[in-house]
């Protein structure tokens, strides 16, 4: 029985005990005043407790909301409703068969910070009660009997009693994190267990061929040497397949990052082109200052936001503009920009359709040129500005200010038809805006939209959230593991080989927390979670 520490002193886990010794309580909703709060209790005392705060003589049943009073257990004054805590909703989940695999109680009351208080100080106190008599026990082993928990605790009793393993545990932390639809996606396929079936199953698979590789020095120590050559093969075959599937899920897991972790999103353009309006729309608040004055943005100005379900890091950059009109700070402004265009996933070219210079169709066609080769100037090499890095990005050319053609019906499509050639961008990569007014917003929107569900390449399949944990053991141990096993098995080195398969086989372990060496890894799993999970 392996012996996991909490980081609370003199608190430990055996995994597979089905309850501990100390029983917990916590707030499980936010802080704050609220509509309602959920209060959560677990542990052998739990049901005690809330027979004693509802005044009820038998046990509730279980699995029933039931809607309780709940009494303080000392009266403080002489007014009968002194001893009125709430009138609450009350459940109880014996065990095993609850979340934490202990008995665990509920109490979803109303939400007011007085009230929570009260409530939760009564959970203590009648915790604290001996259990055949209402004296208070005023030992030393109080407080390992009902104390409030620590974070992530109940979902750590969770992963003791076996109500889930280690990626359902960070699934949970993930549903708890989602801010996205992608990544609510992504969190519910790990907490519902997909993970931990395809890892098992790994696992098991690794086991099978250790057992054949057991088979083969067995039966090459007996002389069968025909028959070890036979399994040697199978297990060389077997390997090899489950090291593409493996490499597979992990190349997906890089893939489906992108769209978990923030889509990286940049506005590129010359000075006064609106890249400032249109972050502000996409953003539905005055995130940028809006100026008509060239070069008002002249630092990173980044935002996260959501679009259609998908992360967002959306950042507005200074405009782009010949070093002989401008000072060294702008010309840093310029500089970020650029290295913001280059570690975007997306970037969106925000181009005027109308400028002051009466001969607009020559000025257009300049700046986006400039878009293209900054950097190129003599003028530039002063400020250091590198080419602009746009090879294998995706751009997207929204041409604001349509508003103020004349005849945009005439125009818009020959200034389109300039554009495309330009910068050999194709004419469904550019979109008319009208920031002032709002036309063409939504088009643009969609077809970012479409283009974030392209970037990982998933196709039909739904984005693989892993923790960084898994990532590296995956990349740094099961990996490598089962490319020694082919190596040494072309070398017919089957001792080694064999050694190679057990250590992918633990490595896997340690990922769903089946493997005998578990202490590090817990107290980076649990320490991420809030108290009352």
């Amino acid at each position: 029985m392996v012996i996991y520490p909490l980081s609370a002193s003199g608190i430990s886990f055996r995994r597979g005990l089905s309850t501990s010794a100390s029983t917990i309580y916590a707030l499980s909703t936010a802080q704050g005043r609220a509509a309602l709060a959920v209060i959560r209790i677990s542990g052998r005392r739990s049901q005690k407790i809330l027979q004693r705060m509802t005044r009820s003589s038998k046990p509730l049943p279980p699995r029933t909301a039931s809607l309780r009073r709940l009494y303080a257990p000392r009266v403080t004054t002489l007014a009968p409703a002194s001893e009125i805590l709430d009138d609450a909703l009350t459940l109880f989940f014996p065990a095993p068969k609850s979340y934490t695999g202990e008995d665990i109680v509920e109490l979803h009351v109303h939400g007011g910070r007085a009230v929570v208080n009260a409530v939760m100080d009564a959970v203590c106190a009648y915790g604290r009660e001996a259990e055949d008599a209402n004296t208070l026990i005023e030992s030393g082993e109080v407080e390992a009997q009902v104390r409030y928990a620590n974070p992530g605790e109940f979902t750590r009793r969770a992963y003791a009693n076996f109500r889930m393993d280690l990626t359902e545990v960070e699934g949970v932390s993930g549903m708890i994190d989602a801010e996205t639809e992608t990544q609510r996606i992504a969190a519910i396929s790990a907490a519902g267990g997909y993970m931990r079936r395809l890892y098992n199953s790994w696992q098991a698979e690794l086991l099978e061929i250790s057992a054949l590789m057991a088979a083969i020095i067995d039966f090459s120590e007996e002389g069968y040497f025909d028959k070890s050559g036979s399994l040697f093969h199978d297990s060389i075959t077997q390997t090899s397949k489950l090291l593409s599937s493996i490499q597979k899920h992990s190349e997906k897991i890089e893939r489906s990052e992108i769209l978990l972790a923030g889509v990286k999103l940049a506005l590129l353009g010359p000075p006064n082109a609106g890249k400032s309006s249109l972050l502000n729309l996409f953003a539905r608040r005055d995130a940028a200052i809006v100026s008509t004055t060239p070069g008002t943005t002249r630092d990173i100005v980044e935002i996260g936001l959501e679009l259609g379900g998908y992360k967002v890091v959306l950042t507005d950059t200074a405009g782009l503009r010949l070093a002989s009109t401008i000072g060294d700070v702008e010309a840093e402004g310029i500089n970020r920009a650029k290295r913001a265009s280059a570690e975007a996933d997306v970037v969106v070219a925000v181009i005027p359709a109308v400028m002051e210079d009466p001969q607009w169709h020559k000025v257009v066609r300049d700046e986006i040129l400039t878009l293209q080769q900054i950097g190129v100037d003599p003028n530039f090499d002063d400020y250091r500005m590198d080419p602009m890095p746009l090879q294998g990005k995706k751009v997207i050319v929204a041409l604001n200010k349509t508003d103020l053609l004349q005849d945009s019906k005439l125009e818009l499509p020959v200034l389109i038809n300039q554009i495309s050639k330009e910068l050999s961008i194709s004419e469904d990569h550019i979109f008319p805006i009208s920031c002032v007014e709002g036309e063409g917003i939504d088009e643009l929107m969609q077809f970012l939209v479409n283009s974030f569900e392209g970037l990982a390449d998933l196709g039909s399949d739904v984005p693989i959230g892993a923790s960084t944990r898994v990532q590296e053991i995956i990349r740094n141990d099961v990996v490598p593991s089962l490319q020694r096993f082919l190596e040494h098995a072309q070398d017919d080195d089957v001792v080694f080989a064999s050694e190679e398969i057990r250590y992918a086989a633990d490595a896997i372990g340690k990922i769903t927390g089946q493997s005998t060496e578990m202490e590090d890894v817990l107290g980076v799993v649990f320490s991420r979670f809030c108290v009352g999970k």
